[in-house]
């Protein structure tokens, strides 16, 4: 009797087997950092399904986001999840949109925040592990495949030219500025946007004041370059008043702090978890004088 009831689970165990669909999951060791992107990009998700005999039962998608520990994260609520019906002998090919329809993912503590807040995850190491669950049971109807994929910390850009309190010459800076700055790092899977703002630190006004209150003369988005060349046709004083003394502050004709905010391909902040959740570079301050005046009154 023992031996009939073993031959038996065998039996069941190889037919269960047999029965399981085969899956193959491929991911970009690189994805976009907004993860409502991935639908939109047929090279970041594919999930293979398919069978070689008939299978009588539809299955559905179990998908899990994971750190490398194991902490899952993020995984597919199943009673609300699509339903698919394997073809015997032929590939069902899905993407994102499918495996990891983000309407339908359940993200828990701080990446349910991020998400939220940003659309994007913490910067970090992940693993997304699929497998095909039958309906209306959820036993396990393939094995399970998992791959790693990164989502990047981006270093912001770095502020080149006006270096921090250089001065420019009048007569050349009244007609151009050029403005020059190193690029995002790592480079980002979608285009970014510098947006370049400039503004003029008004006599008795702290630098960071200037930058948080006052309208920037210059605000302009620039995609695929780092360079820009600024004509401001604005009037430029020699000297300040209090700067003609002996006992005058360092301060010189205009002066002016600059910044570049990097935005995503929907417009927003590249970094929304950074210090100032504004992806902002940091600032550098150049002044705008007479040289020939200067000159003068060093003599």
């Amino acid at each position: 009797m023992k031996k009939i009831i073993a031959i038996v689970c065998f039996m069941i165990t190889v037919q269960s087997l047999l029965s399981q669909i085969n899956i193959n999951l491929t991911v970009a060791g690189r994805p976009p950092a907004r993860l409502s992107d991935w639908a939109n990009r047929r090279d970041v998700l594919t999930l293979i399904m398919g069978s070689s005999q008939a299978v009588r039962f539809d299955v559905k998608i179990k998908t899990e986001i994971k750190t490398l520990d194991g902490t899952v994260i993020g995984a597919t609520n199943l009673n609300t999840a699509k339903t698919y019906t394997p073809l015997a002998g032929a590939s069902t090919i899905l993407n994102a949109l499918d495996v990891l329809p983000l309407e339908n993912i359940v993200f828990t503590g701080k990446h349910q925040t991020a998400l939220l807040k940003t659309g994007k995850l913490p910067a970090d190491n992940y693993m997304i592990c699929v497998q095909l669950v039958r309906v209306p049971d959820y036993a396990p109807a393939s094995a399970v495949t998992c791959k790693t994929f990164y989502l990047a910390a981006y270093q912001l850009p770095t502020l080149m030219l006006p270096s921090n309190e250089q001065e420019l010459n009048k007569s050349i800076a009244q007609s151009a500025i050029t403005f020059r700055w190193t690029p995002v790092v790592p480079a980002s899977t979608t285009p970014v946007t510098y947006r370049l703002l400039v503004f003029e630190i008004l006599e008795n006004q702290k630098d960071v004041q200037a930058l948080r209150s006052n309208q920037p003369l210059l605000d302009k988005n620039i995609v695929g370059t780092t360079q820009f060349i600024w004509q401001p046709q604005l009037s430029m004083m020699p000297y300040t008043a209090a700067a003609d003394s002996l006992n005058a502050s360092p301060q010189k004709g205009k002066k002016f702090i600059w910044t570049i905010q990097t935005l995503d391909n929907l417009g927003q902040p590249l970094n929304q978890t950074d210090g100032n959740g504004e992806s902002m570079s940091e600032p550098k301050v150049f002044f705008v004088i007479d040289k020939n005046v200067a000159g003068k009154k060093k003599e």
